[in-house]
Protein backbone atom coordinates (compact mmCIF):
# COMPACT_ATOMS: atom_id res chain seq x y z
CA UNK A 1 0.00 0.00 0.00
CA UNK A 2 2.78 2.46 1.17
CA UNK A 3 4.65 1.57 -1.81
CA UNK A 4 2.10 1.74 -4.38
CA UNK A 5 1.08 5.28 -3.06
CA UNK A 6 5.00 6.31 -3.39
CA UNK A 7 5.00 5.43 -7.18
CA UNK A 8 1.50 6.96 -7.64
CA UNK A 9 3.04 10.21 -6.23
CA UNK A 10 6.23 10.12 -7.93
CA UNK A 11 4.34 9.51 -11.41
CA UNK A 12 2.25 12.59 -10.51
CA UNK A 13 5.16 15.10 -10.06
CA UNK A 14 7.37 13.59 -12.39
CA UNK A 15 7.48 13.60 -16.50
CA UNK A 16 6.71 9.68 -17.62
CA UNK A 17 9.34 7.29 -17.54
CA UNK A 18 9.43 3.51 -18.80
CA UNK A 19 9.13 1.12 -16.21
CA UNK A 20 12.13 -1.85 -16.09
CA UNK A 21 9.83 -5.12 -15.74
CA UNK A 22 12.61 -7.10 -13.62
CA UNK A 23 10.55 -9.89 -13.76
CA UNK A 24 10.85 -10.47 -17.80
CA UNK A 25 12.28 -13.55 -17.98
CA UNK A 26 10.30 -15.29 -14.45
CA UNK A 27 7.18 -17.13 -14.84
CA UNK A 28 4.76 -18.72 -12.82
CA UNK A 29 2.48 -22.06 -14.22
CA UNK A 30 0.47 -24.35 -12.15
CA UNK A 31 1.62 -28.15 -12.07
CA UNK A 32 -0.25 -31.16 -9.97
CA UNK A 33 3.19 -31.88 -8.07
CA UNK A 34 6.75 -32.30 -7.79
CA UNK A 35 7.62 -35.46 -9.95
CA UNK A 36 9.58 -35.14 -12.66
CA UNK A 37 7.41 -35.80 -15.65
CA UNK A 38 5.05 -32.69 -14.05
CA UNK A 39 8.09 -30.46 -13.74
CA UNK A 40 9.33 -31.12 -17.55
CA UNK A 41 5.89 -30.58 -18.48
CA UNK A 42 5.75 -27.46 -16.53
CA UNK A 43 8.85 -25.97 -17.66
CA UNK A 44 7.90 -26.57 -21.71
CA UNK A 45 4.19 -24.78 -20.75
CA UNK A 46 7.10 -21.85 -19.15
CA UNK A 47 9.08 -21.60 -22.58
CA UNK A 48 5.53 -20.86 -24.34
CA UNK A 49 5.06 -18.22 -21.71
CA UNK A 50 7.95 -16.59 -21.46
CA UNK A 51 8.78 -16.18 -25.39
CA UNK A 52 5.36 -14.45 -25.41
CA UNK A 53 6.25 -12.27 -22.58
CA UNK A 54 9.49 -10.79 -23.64
CA UNK A 55 8.54 -11.09 -27.58
CA UNK A 56 5.33 -8.98 -26.98
CA UNK A 57 3.62 -10.98 -29.64
CA UNK A 58 1.80 -14.68 -29.46
CA UNK A 59 3.11 -15.44 -32.65
CA UNK A 60 6.09 -15.79 -31.57
CA UNK A 61 5.56 -19.33 -30.09
CA UNK A 62 4.24 -20.98 -33.46
CA UNK A 63 7.47 -20.40 -35.57
CA UNK A 64 9.36 -24.18 -36.28
CA UNK A 65 12.78 -22.81 -34.43
CA UNK A 66 10.49 -22.10 -31.25
CA UNK A 67 8.45 -25.57 -31.48
CA UNK A 68 11.96 -27.25 -31.67
CA UNK A 69 13.42 -25.48 -28.40
CA UNK A 70 10.44 -26.82 -26.94
CA UNK A 71 11.81 -30.57 -26.36
CA UNK A 72 14.81 -29.22 -25.04
CA UNK A 73 12.85 -26.54 -22.82
CA UNK A 74 15.18 -27.31 -19.72
CA UNK A 75 18.10 -25.77 -21.33
CA UNK A 76 16.79 -22.19 -21.10
CA UNK A 77 16.59 -22.55 -17.27
CA UNK A 78 18.40 -20.52 -14.99
CA UNK A 79 16.19 -21.59 -11.85
CA UNK A 80 13.11 -23.08 -10.38
CA UNK A 81 11.48 -23.71 -7.20
CA UNK A 82 7.80 -24.35 -5.94
CA UNK A 83 5.32 -22.19 -4.25
CA UNK A 84 1.80 -21.84 -3.85
CA UNK A 85 -1.02 -19.51 -5.30
CA UNK A 86 -2.09 -17.37 -3.18
CA UNK A 87 -5.60 -17.59 -4.64
CA UNK A 88 -6.71 -21.41 -4.83
CA UNK A 89 -3.40 -22.42 -2.93
CA UNK A 90 -2.90 -24.52 -6.08
CA UNK A 91 0.86 -25.87 -6.77
CA UNK A 92 3.01 -23.15 -8.62
CA UNK A 93 6.62 -24.23 -10.97
CA UNK A 94 8.15 -20.62 -10.85
CA UNK A 95 10.88 -20.75 -13.45
CA UNK A 96 13.72 -17.96 -14.26
CA UNK A 97 14.78 -18.36 -17.71
CA UNK A 98 18.08 -17.23 -18.70
CA UNK A 99 17.92 -13.96 -20.37
CA UNK A 100 20.93 -14.36 -22.87
CA UNK A 101 19.59 -17.66 -24.45
CA UNK A 102 15.60 -16.40 -24.42
CA UNK A 103 16.97 -13.06 -26.41
CA UNK A 104 19.07 -15.56 -28.81
CA UNK A 105 16.27 -17.82 -29.34
CA UNK A 106 13.90 -15.33 -29.87
CA UNK A 107 16.48 -13.78 -32.86
CA UNK A 108 17.15 -17.26 -34.17
CA UNK A 109 13.04 -17.43 -34.64
CA UNK A 110 13.45 -14.17 -36.47
CA UNK A 111 10.94 -12.88 -33.81
CA UNK A 112 11.01 -9.68 -32.15
CA UNK A 113 13.06 -9.12 -28.67
CA UNK A 114 10.74 -6.57 -26.36
CA UNK A 115 13.48 -5.46 -23.31
CA UNK A 116 12.83 -5.04 -20.08
CA UNK A 117 11.74 -0.99 -20.18
CA UNK A 118 8.21 -1.03 -21.15
CA UNK A 119 5.69 2.01 -21.28
CA UNK A 120 4.07 2.30 -18.03
CA UNK A 121 0.58 1.74 -18.37
CA UNK A 122 -2.86 3.99 -16.21
CA UNK A 123 -5.37 1.47 -15.84
CA UNK A 124 -8.87 2.79 -15.59
CA UNK A 125 -11.24 -0.10 -14.97
CA UNK A 126 -14.78 -0.60 -15.04
CA UNK A 127 -15.94 -3.88 -13.64
CA UNK A 128 -19.96 -5.21 -13.26
CA UNK A 129 -19.90 -7.22 -9.92
CA UNK A 130 -22.85 -8.74 -8.50
CA UNK A 131 -25.48 -6.27 -10.44
CA UNK A 132 -23.24 -3.36 -9.40
CA UNK A 133 -21.04 -1.34 -11.97
CA UNK A 134 -17.76 -0.09 -10.04
CA UNK A 135 -14.43 1.68 -11.21
CA UNK A 136 -11.58 -0.38 -9.19
CA UNK A 137 -8.21 1.08 -7.97
CA UNK A 138 -5.46 -0.09 -6.39
CA UNK A 139 -7.47 -1.66 -3.19
CA UNK A 140 -9.89 -3.26 -5.06
CA UNK A 141 -8.69 -6.60 -3.70
CA UNK A 142 -9.48 -10.13 -6.18
CA UNK A 143 -10.30 -8.22 -9.29
CA UNK A 144 -6.91 -5.99 -8.90
CA UNK A 145 -5.31 -9.44 -8.52
CA UNK A 146 -6.89 -11.08 -11.58
CA UNK A 147 -6.14 -7.95 -14.13
CA UNK A 148 -2.64 -7.68 -12.80
CA UNK A 149 -1.36 -11.00 -13.37
CA UNK A 150 -2.99 -11.41 -16.67
CA UNK A 151 -0.85 -8.20 -18.02
CA UNK A 152 2.22 -9.61 -15.66
CA UNK A 153 2.10 -12.60 -17.59
CA UNK A 154 2.71 -10.11 -20.58
CA UNK A 155 5.23 -8.17 -18.89
CA UNK A 156 2.98 -4.98 -19.04
CA UNK A 157 3.76 -2.73 -15.90
CA UNK A 158 0.40 -1.19 -14.24
CA UNK A 159 -0.74 2.13 -12.68
CA UNK A 160 -3.94 2.07 -10.93
CA UNK A 161 -5.53 5.50 -10.74
CA UNK A 162 -6.16 7.25 -6.95
CA UNK A 163 -9.90 7.29 -7.46
CA UNK A 164 -9.99 10.19 -5.37
CA UNK A 165 -12.39 13.20 -5.20
CA UNK A 166 -10.96 14.59 -8.58
CA UNK A 167 -10.91 11.29 -10.61
CA UNK A 168 -14.57 10.99 -9.46
CA UNK A 169 -15.38 14.47 -10.51
CA UNK A 170 -13.57 14.17 -13.97
CA UNK A 171 -14.23 10.70 -14.94
CA UNK A 172 -17.48 9.46 -12.57
CA UNK A 173 -18.47 5.68 -13.29
CA UNK A 174 -20.98 6.51 -15.94
CA UNK A 175 -18.20 8.01 -17.89
CA UNK A 176 -16.17 5.41 -17.51
CA UNK A 177 -18.54 3.04 -18.58
CA UNK A 178 -19.46 4.46 -21.37
CA UNK A 179 -15.78 4.39 -22.46
CA UNK A 180 -15.82 8.29 -23.56
CA UNK A 181 -12.77 8.82 -24.75
CA UNK A 182 -12.26 12.64 -23.98
CA UNK A 183 -13.01 12.09 -20.40
CA UNK A 184 -10.45 9.39 -19.80
CA UNK A 185 -7.67 11.41 -21.43
CA UNK A 186 -8.53 13.97 -19.61
CA UNK A 187 -8.61 12.33 -16.32
CA UNK A 188 -5.31 10.61 -17.22
CA UNK A 189 -3.40 14.28 -17.66
CA UNK A 190 -2.88 14.26 -13.95
CA UNK A 191 -0.69 10.69 -14.10
CA UNK A 192 1.97 11.60 -16.38
CA UNK A 193 1.96 7.69 -17.33
CA UNK A 194 3.50 6.82 -20.69
CA UNK A 195 -0.16 4.92 -21.68
CA UNK A 196 -3.59 5.12 -20.38
CA UNK A 197 -6.34 2.26 -20.88
CA UNK A 198 -9.85 2.17 -20.26
CA UNK A 199 -12.09 -0.88 -19.86
CA UNK A 200 -14.95 -2.33 -18.39
CA UNK A 201 -16.02 -5.83 -18.22
CA UNK A 202 -19.29 -7.36 -17.61
CA UNK A 203 -21.21 -10.89 -17.77
CA UNK A 204 -21.77 -11.82 -21.24
CA UNK A 205 -24.41 -14.39 -22.50
CA UNK A 206 -24.70 -18.00 -21.27
CA UNK A 207 -22.69 -17.17 -18.25
CA UNK A 208 -19.62 -15.77 -19.99
CA UNK A 209 -17.48 -12.81 -19.67
CA UNK A 210 -17.27 -9.72 -21.87
CA UNK A 211 -14.38 -6.86 -22.30
CA UNK A 212 -14.77 -3.92 -24.21
CA UNK A 213 -12.12 -0.94 -24.06
CA UNK A 214 -9.01 1.10 -25.38
CA UNK A 215 -5.57 1.84 -24.76
CA UNK A 216 -3.73 5.43 -25.94
CA UNK A 217 -0.04 5.65 -26.79
CA UNK A 218 1.68 8.80 -28.11
CA UNK A 219 -1.60 9.71 -29.84
CA UNK A 220 -2.58 5.51 -31.31
CA UNK A 221 -5.75 4.23 -30.12
CA UNK A 222 -6.45 0.59 -30.26
CA UNK A 223 -9.88 -0.54 -29.31
CA UNK A 224 -9.76 -3.86 -27.40
CA UNK A 225 -12.44 -6.45 -27.41
CA UNK A 226 -12.55 -9.88 -26.03
CA UNK A 227 -14.84 -12.20 -24.83
CA UNK A 228 -14.81 -15.98 -23.42
CA UNK A 229 -16.69 -18.47 -20.46
CA UNK A 230 -13.18 -17.90 -17.92
CA UNK A 231 -12.70 -14.44 -16.59
CA UNK A 232 -9.28 -15.06 -16.79
CA UNK A 233 -8.74 -16.11 -20.18
CA UNK A 234 -10.85 -12.71 -21.26
CA UNK A 235 -8.40 -10.82 -19.39
CA UNK A 236 -5.16 -12.61 -20.97
CA UNK A 237 -7.02 -12.12 -23.98
CA UNK A 238 -7.09 -8.04 -23.60
CA UNK A 239 -3.45 -8.00 -22.42
CA UNK A 240 -2.33 -10.21 -25.45
CA UNK A 241 -3.79 -7.11 -27.31
CA UNK A 242 -2.11 -4.51 -25.27
CA UNK A 243 1.08 -6.26 -25.42
CA UNK A 244 0.83 -6.50 -29.14
CA UNK A 245 -0.06 -2.64 -29.94
CA UNK A 246 2.60 -1.63 -27.79
CA UNK A 247 5.84 -4.18 -28.76
CA UNK A 248 4.71 -3.13 -32.50
CA UNK A 249 6.39 0.04 -31.54
CA UNK A 250 8.95 -0.84 -29.23
CA UNK A 251 10.23 -4.65 -29.82
CA UNK A 252 13.31 -4.66 -31.91
CA UNK A 253 13.78 -6.91 -35.04
CA UNK A 254 17.65 -7.69 -35.47
CA UNK A 255 17.37 -8.02 -39.22
CA UNK A 256 21.24 -10.38 -38.92
CA UNK A 257 23.36 -7.19 -40.11
CA UNK A 258 25.24 -5.65 -37.56
CA UNK A 259 25.81 -1.69 -38.30
CA UNK A 260 27.70 1.16 -36.77
CA UNK A 261 26.17 4.02 -35.61
CA UNK A 262 28.26 7.37 -34.10
CA UNK A 263 26.98 9.42 -31.67
CA UNK A 264 28.05 11.95 -28.59
CA UNK A 265 26.69 11.74 -25.37
CA UNK A 266 26.84 15.47 -23.16
CA UNK A 267 27.09 15.55 -19.74
CA UNK A 268 28.65 12.67 -18.47
CA UNK A 269 30.20 14.94 -15.37
CA UNK A 270 32.45 11.78 -13.50
CA UNK A 271 33.67 8.43 -13.91
CA UNK A 272 30.49 6.68 -12.58
CA UNK A 273 28.31 8.38 -15.03
CA UNK A 274 30.46 7.27 -17.49
CA UNK A 275 30.27 3.74 -16.78
CA UNK A 276 26.36 4.16 -16.16
CA UNK A 277 25.83 5.51 -20.01
CA UNK A 278 28.00 2.14 -20.97
CA UNK A 279 26.22 -0.03 -19.08
CA UNK A 280 22.83 1.00 -20.18
CA UNK A 281 23.62 0.95 -23.68
CA UNK A 282 25.20 -2.16 -23.48
CA UNK A 283 21.86 -3.60 -21.86
CA UNK A 284 19.55 -2.61 -25.27
CA UNK A 285 19.01 -5.59 -26.63
CA UNK A 286 20.08 -4.34 -29.86
CA UNK A 287 23.13 -3.25 -29.44
CA UNK A 288 26.06 -5.60 -30.00
CA UNK A 289 28.47 -3.76 -28.47
CA UNK A 290 30.11 -0.43 -27.21
CA UNK A 291 33.38 0.95 -28.08
CA UNK A 292 34.81 4.83 -26.81
CA UNK A 293 36.50 6.81 -29.39
CA UNK A 294 37.17 10.02 -27.36
CA UNK A 295 36.07 11.72 -24.35
CA UNK A 296 36.37 15.49 -24.38
CA UNK A 297 35.55 17.06 -21.09
CA UNK A 298 32.10 16.41 -20.33
CA UNK A 299 31.06 15.09 -23.86
CA UNK A 300 31.60 11.19 -24.72
CA UNK A 301 31.55 10.24 -28.45
CA UNK A 302 30.68 6.61 -29.23
CA UNK A 303 30.62 4.02 -31.75
CA UNK A 304 27.54 1.72 -31.64
CA UNK A 305 27.15 -1.58 -33.09
CA UNK A 306 23.97 -2.49 -33.82
CA UNK A 307 21.43 -5.58 -34.57
CA UNK A 308 18.75 -3.40 -35.83
CA UNK A 309 18.60 0.14 -37.61
CA UNK A 310 19.25 3.27 -35.54
CA UNK A 311 15.41 4.48 -35.48
CA UNK A 312 14.15 0.96 -33.81
CA UNK A 313 16.94 1.62 -31.07
CA UNK A 314 16.33 5.15 -30.78
CA UNK A 315 12.64 4.41 -30.44
CA UNK A 316 13.48 2.55 -26.75
CA UNK A 317 15.92 4.90 -25.60
CA UNK A 318 13.95 7.66 -26.12
CA UNK A 319 11.15 5.71 -23.65
CA UNK A 320 13.90 5.72 -21.14
CA UNK A 321 14.35 9.41 -20.95
CA UNK A 322 18.01 8.57 -20.25
CA UNK A 323 19.41 10.50 -22.99
CA UNK A 324 17.28 14.08 -24.46
CA UNK A 325 17.96 14.58 -28.16
CA UNK A 326 19.54 18.32 -28.78
CA UNK A 327 19.13 20.31 -31.39
CA UNK A 328 22.50 18.94 -33.07
CA UNK A 329 21.76 15.41 -35.11
CA UNK A 330 23.51 12.13 -33.35
CA UNK A 331 24.13 14.40 -30.21
CA UNK A 332 22.63 13.91 -27.04
CA UNK A 333 22.21 15.19 -23.42
CA UNK A 334 22.53 12.27 -20.10
CA UNK A 335 19.90 11.88 -17.88
CA UNK A 336 21.30 11.14 -14.79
Amino acid sequence: MRAASLILLLCLSLGSHAVIVSDLYQVRVPVIDQSTASRQSGIQDALQQVLVKVSGQVESVQSEVVQAAASSAERYVKSFRYSRDEADDGLLLEVLFAQNLIDALLKDAQQPVWGKSRPLVLLWQGVEDELQRKALNQNSGPWRARLERAMNERGIPLLWPAQDLDDELVLPVERLWGLFKDDVQKASARYATDAFMAGRLAPGRDNGWRYQGFIQHKGDWLDLQAEGDDVNSVLLQVADQVAGFLSARYALRSDGIAGGHQLMIQGVQNFRQYHDVISYLNANVAVNSVRVLAVNQQDLTLELDLAADWAQVWSTLALDKRLLATEQEHVFSWQP
